[in-house]
């Protein structure tokens, strides 16, 4: 149903941004045309009467590519240019390190067949989708390259939401929607992060406009390709498929012939399931027993945080909060309509509640697992499809004050709404992107000490030097202090903890050992003595940032390797 009320056929995609189409089913302009034709018995006019077949259907007329388009490349083109730059503001974050060094790690496997760690154990996603394509951005463009990969996942993503509101409720919705996404804090972050979280939202985004698709005049490619990318989706990022549900009832609600009450919509949302369900369930057996595990270990079966309720909540009504209330607005509205018109009003504001609950649902699962970690990534997972409430909202406010005031107090309005969230949406980019410490200097001076080969080296926090150095170094040279398994010799046995981690320091296994006392700052506390016992020296002490101060150990013996 467009802004103003009415069903849109799909060829609605082409609708103008304000415009309508006059009474009787002639667009906008076509009946000017046809009144300047052949009048009655001119040659021209007795062929038509002669010809057979059903009258022509007279469809809405397409738009100018300028009134279409336009707004929409504007909001893309803004939304690079916030995210661009953060992609300049600092070095490569844990995950970053982490995701692209595995990347080559795997890539390297599938060629020459190295050995590879379990990364599929322990990883929040396959190893296999999002790591290998960054890897390749890495090697191409560095990881400035791999950033610039992420953002243009994002762009697609305000790209798919443009697209789906277009085809539910007309032009003007759809850029309001856009311009609400792009505003978006956790939007500008991920479109400068090199992660899963981008490429797995990008996926769900479309998967969620070919279910919109389906529901206005798509068929079977349109329904193979929502399950198809909803799975995909999943297996680049597990938390994805928190949203499959929402998919599924948007190919129930959607359209014109969107219901509860029929069997033809239902079938519509159960063979996207079925499509989603064939395609995973067949993406598992492909990868195996230690996939399987890690999904259970990452997302099914997580071990639940120590963040309070409150924390958890606060910190999400900071990043959606706002957006949330239009669309709960947006429900609100729909609501009314559906009480004053009754008959398909209620299968819209069905939908419109479906995407309000879209976008509550990440902050909702931390909660339950009282965890705070990544949430600012996965809110904007569900702010996409709330997006589309907020968009159709907003855009009604604009034609309803057009009407009774001008156009200019309508796009003041909208303007009042999304240019705070754009405001606040740049300031916590900025802030969520200067969360970890520049490791440059780090970096610098901890590259003397690594060389390729036998020695190993414990690093809180490796992933990030890991990556930096990956030429001179393998990564089973690397290790942490969360998990460290050392077998005594004497004895045999397997110790682990900090026991491992003093047993390898006293026998000088570990050639360079890095604390910063942030994430394991008791374990830092507990082995400093026994750095110190063992005859380890410190070789520099290095500030980087507002957060980091690294203390570099080296082995007795141990120096700068040459060049």
């Amino acid at each position: 149903m467009s802004a103003d009320g009415r069903w849109i056929r799909p060829e609605s995609t082409r609708k103008p941004v304000l415009g309508d189409a006059r009474p009787g089913g002639v667009a906008l302009g076509e009946r000017d045309r046809t009144a300047t034709g052949p009048g009655p018995g001119h040659p021209a006019a007795d062929r038509r009467r002669r010809r057979s077949g059903p009258p022509p259907v007279a469809h809405p007329a397409r738009p100018a590519l300028r009134a279409d388009w336009l707004p929409l490349v504007a909001v893309l083109l803004i939304q690079a240019a916030l995210s661009y730059h953060l992609i300049l503001s600092n070095t490569a974050f844990i995950d970053e390190g982490t995701y692209i060094y595995a990347g080559y790690q795997e890539i390297a496997h599938l060629r020459h067949g190295n050995p590879v760690a379990d990364y599929e154990s322990f990883f929040s996603g396959s190893p296999l989708i999002y790591p290998v394509v960054v890897a390749v951005a890495d090697f191409l463009g560095g990881l400035n390259g791999a950033r610039l990969l992420s953002l243009a996942f994002m762009l697609s993503a305000t790209a798919a939401v443009h697209l789906a509101t277009r085809r539910l409720h007309g032009s003007l919705a759809a850029f309001c929607a856009a311009a609400a996404f792009a505003a978006l804090g956790p939007t500008q972050f991920l479109g400068g992060l090199a992660t899963y979280d981008a490429m797995a939202l990008a996926i769900l985004a479309w998967a969620g406009y070919c279910a919109v698709r389906l529901t206005t005049g798509g068929g079977y490619p349109s329904l193979v390709a929502s399950g198809t990318l909803l799975a995909l989706a999943g297996a680049t990022k597990y938390a994805a498929l928190l949203w499959v549900p929402v998919v599924a009832g948007i190919a129930v609600l959607a359209g014109p012939r969107g219901s509860l009450r029929t069997w033809e919509a239902w079938r519509r949302g159960l063979l996207v399931l079925l499509a989603f369900v064939v395609t995973i369930g067949a993406a598992a057996l492909a990868a195996g027993q230690k996939s399987v595990d890690g999904f259970n270990h990452t997302t099914l079966k997580r071990n639940p945080g120590h963040d309070s309720y409150s924390y958890v909540a606060s910190e999400a009504a900071r990043w959606v909060g706002p957006l949330l209330l239009v669309a709960l607005a947006g429900v609100l509205v729909q609501l009314v309509r559906a009480r004053r018109r009754g008959g398909p009003a209620w299968s819209e504001f069905w939908l419109a509640l479906l995407l309000l609950l879209a976008g509550m649902m990440a902050p909702v699962n931390q909660i339950r697992i009282h965890t705070w970690l990544s949430l600012q990534k996965h809110v904007d997972f569900g702010a996409w499809f709330s997006c589309v409430v907020a968009g159709l909202v907003l855009a009604r406010a604009v034609l309803w004050l057009k009407e009774r005031l001008h156009l200019v107090a309508g796009v003041v309005a909208a303007a009042l709404v999304v240019g705070p969230l754009a405001w606040a949406g740049t300031a916590q980019g900025r802030e969520m992107y200067g969360e970890w410490s520049n490791s440059k200097e780090f970096v610098a001076a901890l590259e003397p000490y690594v060389v390729k080969g036998e020695d190993r080296y414990l690093v809180e926090n490796y992933n990030v030097p890991a990556y930096y150095l990956r030429e001179q170094s393998n990564w089973q040279q690397w290790h942490d202090l969360v998990s460290v398994y050392r077998r005594n010799p004497d004895t045999g046995r397997m110790q682990n903890g900090v026991p491992a981690i003093q047993a390898g320091i006293q026998a000088h296994e570990w050639k360079v050992v890095v604390l910063d006392f942030t994430q394991t700052g008791a374990i830092d506390k507990e082995i400093q003595p026994t750095l110190k016992a063992a005859g380890y020296r410190v070789v520099t002490v290095v500030t980087s940032g507002k957060h980091g101060r690294y203390t570099v150990y080296v082995a007795p013996g141990y120096d700068k390797k040459p060049r």
